[in-house]
Formats: structure tokens, C-alpha cells, sequence
């Protein structure tokens, strides 16, 4: 690696020390991409780590319908490739160049060589796993609220309907029962129902029952939206 990169290498967002500098300029690879170039496709083997220079990285996931969704954006100095030295898996996602992008590419064994020795690498590494699984935490967290508005949904749908009005009393234990969601999620989907105005006068009657009217196209609406997102 040249050390006219030097000045580049200390935008990252962790400050590098000069051991590590040494390290990187040893072992790295430049590796340049044209704006829109694919660095990684998901499915390919986890041979390498990058480091980004400068520009900025896509990262992209395929949805159950085959289609290519933006997912997360990487800085300058973000780093990526990591999750498959350690778990020994294949790519997760697909990783474009958002712009002219310059980047410094390890093998694996390079990378989890100089951990020991570095530990401002280290510190960058551990950021970066951390942040990746609070994502994915935050992901799964409105996965699963996601699927409970469309299970309470379908249920509501069920209502007695007047006038694109449905009328419902719904007891707690029996819909906990049928739908096997645990009270706090029935309660999550009904009040987030109840925050976008697509159910109204939600009550808790008894400690029991749940009553409340739905606004049935509004509702019908919002819950093909978020079928196909989920």
C-alpha cells in the first residue's frame, strides 16, 4: 500500500496509531470501484475485510420476492466483511459502490493476525459488530411487531361491519389463545393501529376486553403494505 495514503488512512472513524498505519500499509490491498461497481455479492464466500478509504458503500439484502433492497450505508472508514472471519459464513448482503470508492482489502488471516497486535484495530472491529448487531436487534424487534399488527389485524377484519366501520369487543385470553401472542404484543399492535388513526375509542374494559371500532378500507390498506414488506 502507498504511504501517500497515510493521510487518508486517518480520516477512519477510529484514530489508527502509527503501528497500526504500518500494519495496514504492510499487509492491505488498494482496491478502487467506479460508482455502482459490486465489491461483494451476497451468497459469495467471506475471503476478505475491507476498510473504506474514501467513498461510501451500499449495502443490499434480497427480499423474499427477489428483489434488491437498500438495507444500511457505509462510510468512509466503515469497515465490512468482518461477520464472516469470525462466523465462517458466506456473505450476508451485497455491497455496491455508492461513489468513486477507495479501499483497503485484507484476506482473513491477515486481518485476524493483526488483532493482537493492534488494538485500535481491535477497538474499530468491536464498534462494528456492535453496531451491526444492535441493527439487526432493532430489524428482528420490528419484524416481530410487524408480524403481531398483521396477525391482530387479520383477527379485527373478522369484526361485525357497518358503513366501513367494524365494531369489535375482543377478549384478551380468547385472542391469546387463537393467535398465540403474548398480551404485551396484542397490545403493541392495537395501539400502533390506534396511532395511524386506523382504529379508534380503544378501550380496556375489565381488565378483559378490548373495545374499539376499525376503520376497515384504511385498515385493509395499511395491512397489504405491510404484507409485502414483511
Amino acid at each position: 500500500m502507498d504511504y501517500d495514503l497515510y493521510a487518508q488512512l486517518e480520516s477512519f472513524n477510529t484514530r489508527l496509531t502509527m503501528n497500526t498505519m504500518q500494519f495496514l500499509m504492510k499487509n492491505g490491498e488498494v482496491v478502487k470501484y467506479e460508482k455502482g461497481a459490486i465489491v461483494s455479492r451476497e451468497g459469495d464466500p467471506s475471503d476478505h475485510v475491507y476498510i473504506i478509504i474514501d467513498g461510501s458503500a451500499l449495502v443490499r439484502k434480497t427480499d423474499h420476492l427477489g428483489n434488491q433492497v437498500k438495507i444500511a450505508t457505509i462510510e468512509s472508514g466503515g469497515l465490512f466483511g468482518e461477520m464472516g472471519v469470525f462466523l465462517d459464513m458466506r456473505r450476508s448482503a451485497t455491497i455496491v459502490a455508492q461513489t468513486p470508492m477507495t479501499a483497503a482489502r485484507f484476506t482473513n488471516e491477515n486481518f485476524i493476525n493483526a488483532l493482537p497486535r493492534t488494538p485500535d484495530l481491535t477497538v474499530k472491529l468491536l464498534r462494528s459488530l456492535t453496531e451491526k448487531v444492535n441493527k439487526v436487534n432493532w430489524r428482528v424487534a420490528d419484524m416481530a411487531i410487524s408480524n403481531a399488527m398483521l396477525v391482530i389485524g387479520t383477527y379485527i377484519l373478522e369484526c361485525p361491519v357497518l358503513d366501513d366501520l367494524a365494531s369489535c369487543i375482543m377478549d384478551s385470553e380468547l385472542v391469546k389463545k387463537e393467535t398465540r401472542l403474548e398480551q404485551h404484543k396484542i397490545v403493541d399492535a392495537l395501539k400502533t393501529f390506534h396511532k395511524r388513526g386506523l382504529i379508534r375509542n380503544l378501550a380496556f374494559n375489565d381488565g378483559r376486553n378490548f373495545v374499539f371500532e376499525a376503520k376497515v378500507p384504511e385498515l385493509k390498506k395499511f395491512l397489504r403494505k405491510l404484507a409485502a414488506k414483511t
